[in-house]
């Protein structure tokens, strides 16, 4: 699990615990039950300025368009911190969820498996992503051509989750075209602005949240 920007490993996992996965998991008494665990890692680069503890994936810019030479070269070295976290396990990780930047960093590494970067195929490559609050940063990929490119194409099954209506850091449109990527999407909106979502058990988003990991059950 890859946290937002300015945030770290523990935290986000807490809150994870707290709502999310919460409802992901099986309810008591369930025939088959469902246990969906998480692994929080903290981003490789310090950013400190609302937290002591704060991590970033690479560096905004003021405008935030990620198309910096400087921020290439972050992403490239957060995708290898990622990439080296894969490998460490006895049992591979299921998949990969991030929330705010997190998810760019889950929306590259869908794109960079896609595109056959040996770090994110074979046996330790994450068989699907859960995207909290976030979209893929067309900066890191050709601006103006290589997301179109990719338009129903990447096959890596996504659970993407954000407020189309009031999430202030991202546009519905950028929600939109991000979704418009994946051949294998699941859609679960909410009302709570940019954030981990709190689903309320037995809702209907709780069951397509709990339905996309059965998908992976072994």
């Amino acid at each position: 699990c890859l946290h937002g920007h300015g945030g770290f490993g523990k935290r986000l996992c807490d809150r994870l615990e707290e709502t999310f996965l919460r409802v992901a998991r099986s309810p008591p008494g369930e025939v088959d039950p469902l246990d969906v665990q998480c692994r929080c890692i903290d981003a490789p680069f310090a950013e400190t300025s609302r937290r002591e503890e704060g991590r970033q994936w690479w560096r905004y810019d003021e405008g935030g368009a990620g198309d910096r030479p400087e921020d290439w070269t972050e992403m490239e070295q957060a995708a290898l911190h990622i990439a080296k976290e894969l490998e460490k396990p006895e049992q591979p990780y299921d998949g990969v969820l991030g929330f705010s930047q997190g998810a760019e960093m889950v929306h590259a590494i869908a794109l960079l498996s896609q595109r056959g970067d040996p770090r994110f195929v074979g046996p330790r490559a994450p068989r699907f992503a859960v995207s909290l609050s976030g979209a893929v940063n067309p900066g890191h990929f050709e601006v103006a051509e290589g997301v179109a490119k990719e338009a129903g194409r990447l096959r890596m099954p996504m659970l993407f989750v954000g407020d189309f209506v009031r999430d202030h850091w991202y546009s519905a449109r950028r929600f939109e075209s991000t979704l418009a990527m994946y051949a294998d999407a699941v859609r679960v909106e909410h009302a709570q602005k940019h954030t981990v979502p709190d689903l309320p058990e037995g809702s209907a988003a709780a069951t397509t949240v709990r339905r996309f990991f059965q998908r992976f059950a072994p």
